[in-house]
């Protein structure tokens, strides 16, 4: 299972605060309703991920990729370029100014297309301020779903 092996390299890799850090924020990131992704390479990569839109205008977001053997953390800023409400650039640099507000993340203003990264240690004495940058990120995502219109179906006479 993917998650395990996530776990497993995590556990392998990172320093005890680290893997705590990291786990308390997943959890907490399922806790909001989101779920976790993986990828299949041989680094376990782990993306926390959310659904949104209609059955018919269904999108995936994730606000960062998790590296658990490199130690680092993607903020995925190109994927998220192309789906709302991340394609408008003041949601984009938000997002960005929230992460830089957490000691020992700098991402780049020129990395706002990008995937810029930051070292997955952060979260062994940041997870707290980490987790808050996620919940700001679920709410922007449910809010702008919530001021979608409604799609008109037609109505059966």
């Amino acid at each position: 299972m993917a998650a395990d092996r996530f776990r497993t390299q995590l556990r392998d890799n990172q320093l005890p605060e680290t893997v705590d850090g990291v786990l308390s924020a997943l959890r907490f990131w399922e806790q909001q309703g989101g779920y976790c992704a993986y990828g299949k390479a041989g680094e376990t990569s782990c993306f926390p991920t959310l659904e949104a839109g209609t059955p018919l205008d269904s999108r995936t977001l994730w606000p960062i990729a998790v590296y658990p053997v490199t130690g680092t953390v993607e903020v995925v800023f190109q994927p998220l370029k192309r789906r709302p409400p991340f394609d408008d650039e003041p949601m984009r640099r938000e997002l960005m100014a929230r992460f830089n507000e957490v000691e020992g993340i700098e991402l780049a203003e020129a990395k706002l297309d990008l995937r810029p990264s930051f070292p997955l240690e952060v979260f062994a004495a940041r997870s707290e301020e980490l987790c808050a940058v996620l919940e700001w990120f679920v709410h922007a995502v449910a809010l702008a779903e919530a001021r979608r219109p409604l799609e008109v179906s037609p109505v059966a006479s």
